[in-house]
């Protein structure tokens, strides 16, 4: 999806210089549209980061947790 937004923001880039050198209100539109999709695309991805990482249930302190009660933690 990075991918994606990436390519959405070089086009979104090109509506933009199309508007300003042609004075026309519908690529300065597009570049709006192209931008809000873009924009959308990368909070999916935010979202579905998080949902994976969270999907195991345990945090870091989680993990840390059941490894000194393993005996697996040294004391120095």
């Amino acid at each position: 999806m990075l991918v994606a937004a990436l390519g959405l923001t070089i086009l979104g880039f090109a509506f933009l210089v199309s508007a300003v050198a042609t004075g026309q209100i519908g690529w300065a539109w597009a570049c709006i549209a192209v931008g809000a999709l873009g924009l959308l695309l990368l909070v999916m991805d935010l979202i579905r980061g998080r949902a994976s990482r969270d999907g195991s249930g345990q945090g870091p302190s989680d993990v840390a947790g059941e490894a000194e009660e393993a005996g697996t933690h040294t004391d120095r």
